[in-house]
């Protein structure tokens, strides 16, 4: 049972940071309208800005299926102790809740991480011309 209060705290607490943190990073910074885009002009410079960006969705991932597994074993062992129909209906709810939570935060921190960098553009050698 001490287990359980543990899973369900803890659970609790990813909920909690992944539905408040998330959007609360998304919406904090400056006000104003403009945007800084970053030109890549060389193979150096995209391959540190895809290394960063794999590492961002690396995160974003790990956090998301850290979530769902939460869940599951919340939900798991929910249903092992439910001992009435009613408990077992609470217990799924809890569950679809907490993934759709996740998926929200993973959706929200997808959009704030934006499109992956693209590269540059290289010169076409074109031979016989």
């Amino acid at each position: 049972m001490k287990s359980f209060v543990t899973r369900s705290v803890a659970t609790a607490a990813i909920l909690a940071t992944l539905s408040f943190g998330v959007p609360a990073i998304a919406t904090a910074g400056t006000t104003s309208t403009t945007t800084t885009t970053i030109v890549i002009t060389t193979m150096k410079q995209y391959r540190a800005a895809e290394r960063a960006y794999l590492a961002a969705l690396k995160v974003i991932n790990d956090t998301f299926i850290l979530a769902v597994s939460t869940a599951k074993s919340t939900y798991a062992a929910s249903l092992s102790t439910a001992s009435s129909s009613s408990a077992r209906i609470s217990a799924r709810s809890t569950y679809r809740s907490a993934i759709a939570l996740a998926t929200l935060a993973r959706s929200s921190a997808l959009s704030v991480l934006g499109k992956p960098p693209l590269k540059p553009k290289t010169k076409s050698l074109r031979v016989g011309a």
